[in-house]
């Protein structure tokens, strides 16, 4: 008796909580088949797959439809052949003719995590007989019987890539999309430097590129990615993206993460770029109005060679009032018949042109002013506040008087009065782009009793900052000095208030009736750069008051 064979018919239906999409874009990955052919198959109630086969090939089909979401029905073959218009919906055959077999398909049990023995024989059989052809005016899917690509969480149950449902349990599955090479490529050649194709990819780790990004080396990684994506097989490049896991909660991280650096290296980038443009735009207004400040410097100095007097306002030297251009704010004479330049810009930078004498000529120095030594010429550079510090005030410095004019403090031209420093304060000055600052405060010596000097008042002070402070310590001792011909006590210390770190230059002056306190601090990060300055400041402390008597 010879051995029955059997017919393998695929249905037009998907099962349960798969969806068609889902399933065409499986059977064509379980049969090697193009994705139109599947569709072709799928649009008739039933086509059959393949027929006369003997029953262990049969049950291997069934498997691998079922696996790939499918529904199919197993009918015994029939003596006489098929015609060539098989594919069409198969008419309805006499129960006596159907088997057993040809019933819907029944879910399988879920398998273990990994394959069992019995499994894998199966599929190796089936790889020996991988070739099949039927009836049809399509080519026999060339396939293997696949193992699951993964397992429903919940149950174990078998799933292939695509399933939103577990075809057991029918629980919710991760989601896949399919990743086009041509938009990874554009991003790997346009942003690859940030890893911008990468997270494309959903592949997490695009982080690096924005870690290395400085080093150029993943913007040159990136541009030979972009033609290796361009130029992978359409097949080759299916297999490896076509399924990509939607972004879960770990890769909506990196791209916050990756977010966040991206802004980071822009901010960087503006900060190096934006001051370097503004040093260039001063540069250039400095060299475009050189020409009038040639011309203006020549009528000076030809009123110093000729008259033997160094101008301090324009009409003494026969200069305009108001000498401006497109560049240029102001020229005018100051005492010493000193030129200060001052230009259009965010902070209006000054050059002071200093003359000097020397024999029957003039030299000028241009090394005074507020504008910073990379945005001069060379030869007006070195005029630094630490230089200055050193030598002393110079034709950049003013003075700051209080409101009543009695006293004064000697500042850069950059500093500003700044009333809101302290609200008891007689004077108030600062500098806060430096962050610099200095106030100077009085107090009567009638309002202590018993009477104390210059060192007790300061050990006063130093002890209010530890209250209302921490961490106090001094960083100078106190040191016994001579203000514009008073004396005075001075003492360096650092304190934290209010969660910052602050370093003070306390200076006491004292008179036959007062205290005068001169409060000069800055940040401790940046003490050591402005301690000279801030040590200058305060002691040119001067009291223009010529009634009261000195103390020497």
């Amino acid at each position: 008796m010879s051995e029955t064979k059997w017919d393998i018919y695929i249905l037009g239906e998907s099962q349960l909580g798969v969806e068609r999409s889902t399933l065409v874009h499986n059977l064509a990955a379980t049969f090697k088949k193009d994705i139109p052919v599947i569709e072709k198959m799928l649009r008739k109630s039933r086509s059959l797959l393949k027929a006369n086969v003997d029953l262990a090939t049969a049950k291997k089909y069934k498997t691998a439809i079922d696996k790939a979401g499918g529904l199919c029905e197993l009918v015994e073959h029939a003596e006489q052949l098929f015609p060539k218009d098989a594919l069409s919906p198969v008419a309805s055959r006499p129960a006596s003719a159907v088997t057993p077999l040809s019933v819907a398909p029944i879910e399988t049990a879920a398998p273990s995590p990994s394959p069992s023995p019995s499994a894998s024989a199966h599929a190796s059989t089936y790889t020996d007989q991988a070739s099949i052809a039927y009836s049809s005016p399509y080519e026999s899917p060339q396939a293997e019987v696949q193992q699951p690509s993964h397992f429903c969480f919940k149950c174990g149950a078998a799933l292939h890539v695509g399933m939103t449902h577990c075809p057991k349990c029918r629980t919710e599955q991760p989601q896949f999309n399919s990743k086009n090479k041509i938009v990874a490529g554009a991003l790997a050649f346009f942003v690859g430097g940030f890893g911008v194709h990468r997270f494309y990819l959903g592949q997490w780790w695009g982080v690096f590129y924005l870690l290395f990004w400085g080093t150029l080396i993943p913007s040159i990684i990136s541009l030979i990615e972009a033609f290796v994506f361009w130029l992978t097989p359409k097949e080759r490049w299916q297999r490896k993206y076509g399924q990509v896991p939607s972004q879960g909660p770990g890769m909506i991280v990196a791209i916050i993460i990756g977010a966040i650096l991206f802004i980071a290296i822009i901010g960087i980038l503006a900060a190096v770029a934006l001051p370097a443009y503004q040093d260039y735009t001063i540069r250039s207004k400095v060299r475009a109005s050189a020409a009038l400040v040639d011309e203006t410097r020549a009528k000076v100095e030809k009123v110093i060679l000729e008259k033997n007097f160094f101008p301090n306002e324009n009409v003494l030297a026969g200069l305009p009032e108001n000498i401006s251009t497109q560049h240029v704010r102001s020229i005018r004479l100051d005492d010493g018949a000193q030129l200060v330049v001052t230009y259009n810009g965010g902070n209006t930078p000054t050059i002071i042109w200093t003359p000097k004498k020397s024999g029957a000529q003039i030299v000028w120095d241009c090394k005074g002013g507020t504008m910073q030594d990379k945005q001069r010429d060379p030869e007006c550079r070195g005029g630094t506040n630490a230089q200055r510090a050193e030598a002393g005030p110079s034709a950049s410095d003013i003075r700051m008087y209080s409101d009543d004019k009695k006293i004064s403090l000697v500042v850069p031209r950059n500093w500003k009065g700044n009333r809101q420093l302290n609200e008891q304060a007689l004077l108030g000055v600062a500098n806060l782009g430096t962050e610099n600052y200095a106030i100077v405060m009085v107090e009567s010596k009638q309002d202590f009793n018993p009477p104390i000097d210059a060192a007790a008042y300061l050990g006063f002070a130093v002890k209010t900052l530890q209250t209302s402070g921490s961490e106090l310590r001094e960083l100078e001792p106190v040191k016994s000095l001579q203000v514009n011909g008073r004396p005075a006590q001075q003492q360096e210390i650092a304190v934290v208030l209010d969660g910052i770190k602050i370093v003070y230059v306390l200076t006491v002056t004292e008179t036959d009736s007062d205290f005068y306190i001169t409060y000069a601090w800055t940040l401790e990060s940046l003490y050591e750069k402005n301690r000279k300055l801030l040590r200058l400041i305060s002691e040119s402390f001067t009291i223009h008051d010529r009634n009261t008597s000195r103390n020497k």
